[in-house]
This record gives C-alpha cells, sequence and structure tokens, in this order.
C-alpha cells in the first residue's frame, strides 16, 4: 500500500458487503469539507488522504478562534487542522483532541491495516495493560475490532459528529474517562453503542467500545 492514502480493504467482505460499508462511510463523511494543507516545516509534511475521507483529518474546526492574550483559545483546536503528520523519518503522529479525531484514527487503522500503529497511538495505556495482566499482546485488540469493521463503521455512521453529534450522550465515567454513547432510537440495531476514550499526554486514546 503506499504511504498517505487510505484504502478500504476487502479482506474477509464479499462485494455486497464492501458496497454498504462505502455507503455507511459516505454518510459519516458527508459532513466534511474536503481540505488540502502543505507543512511550512521541513521536519513534517501533511498526510494526504483518500477522496472519500477528504477532510475529517483537516475537518474538526469549530467555529472558535484563538484570539488576543486573555481570550479564550478552543483546546480542540489542531494547528492547520491535521490530524495525522508523517515525520521527516516517515513513522506518523496523530493528535485526537476530540472523539471524532479518535475515531478517523480507529477507521484509517482499520483501512490500512495497520496493527502497530493502532496499538501504538489509539489504544490507551489502560487498554494495553488490562492485555499484559493477561498475558496477552495488546495487537489482540485489534485483530477483535478489524474482524468486527462491520460494527465499527455502522457506530460511526450514526454519529458523523463524534461527541458533537445531537442526542448522543457523553459522559465521565472514570477519571480521564469519557463515554461517548448513542441511546434509544439512535442505538437500535448496533452491536457497539459508543465508546470510551482516555486523555493521555493531551490525547484521547481509545479504551473500548460500549455495548455487548
Amino acid at each position: 500500500m503506499s504511504k498517505g492514502h487510505v484504502q478500504t480493504r476487502s479482506r474477509g467482505f464479499d462485494g455486497q458487503r464492501r458496497t454498504g460499508s462505502r455507503r455507511a462511510l459516505l454518510k459519516f463523511f458527508l459532513c466534511c469539507v474536503c481540505g488540502v494543507a502543505a507543512s511550512a516545516c521541513t521536519e513534517t509534511r501533511v498526510v494526504h488522504r483518500h477522496p472519500l475521507l477528504g477532510g475529517l483529518p483537516g475537518s474538526e474546526t469549530t467555529g472558535v478562534v484563538t484570539g488576543p492574550a486573555g481570550e479564550y483559545a478552543d483546546p480542540t483546536r489542531v494547528p492547520d487542522g491535521q490530524i495525522v503528520r508523517e515525520n521527516a523519518d516517515k513513522s506518523k503522529t496523530l493528535i485526537a483532541k476530540t472523539g471524532r479525531h479518535l475515531m478517523v484514527h480507529i477507521y484509517n487503522c482499520i483501512a490500512d491495516d495497520d496493527a502497530k500503529l493502532f496499538t501504538d497511538q489509539v489504544l490507551s495505556e489502560m487498554t494495553k495493560g488490562d492485555y499484559y495482566e493477561r498475558g496477552l499482546d495488546p495487537r489482540g485488540a485489534f485483530d477483535t475490532i478489524k474482524a468486527r469493521r462491520e460494527d465499527v463503521v455502522k457506530l460511526f455512521a450514526a454519529m458523523p459528529a463524534g461527541e458533537f453529534t445531537p442526542g448522543l450522550m457523553a459522559e465521565n465515567v472514570d477519571t480521564n474517562v469519557r463515554r461517548v454513547n448513542l441511546t434509544g432510537a439512535a442505538a437500535k440495531g448496533l452491536s457497539w453503542t459508543g465508546f470510551d476514550m482516555v486523555m493521555e499526554k493531551g490525547n484521547w486514546k481509545l479504551r473500548w467500545f460500549v455495548g455487548e
């Protein structure tokens, strides 16, 4: 797979299911605005994405602009709107200031079949610790999620704006742990209805999904 492009993988899915997934994803990403930006820093460059995912990595804007000293600065604002950056050594740095950012990273890791990036930068230390305590490799978490790709797609399609989706419930469930969850009619037909995320070193990481 070429670097810097998301390609939906068909492994384990027939053509009909792939088409359904793409339609669901189109609904998820319909609210995004395509944007392409170039980094001015010689040490990093923007990782451009497939048009279907278009502006998602750079679409997280809230309308709150950092002003002069003393004015409110939006803590979820990402410089240049880019949440995926490729460093000079070709490694990637993921930024997740909102649950929606985290959703993008989860989906892209599945689409890219990138277990290492998922385990290193998307999965929370809390969850990795749970795996280690049971004598298991945390990469098993990626295998579980990849096997349930359809459930992830359906969930994300039902909450296109992440925690800012109308009617969605977001609440703190533990220290630094926030639950983003669909309830009632919005959760009907979903195996996973939401996910818990942990704030670690300024970025949200996946604790696990909520549901069965």
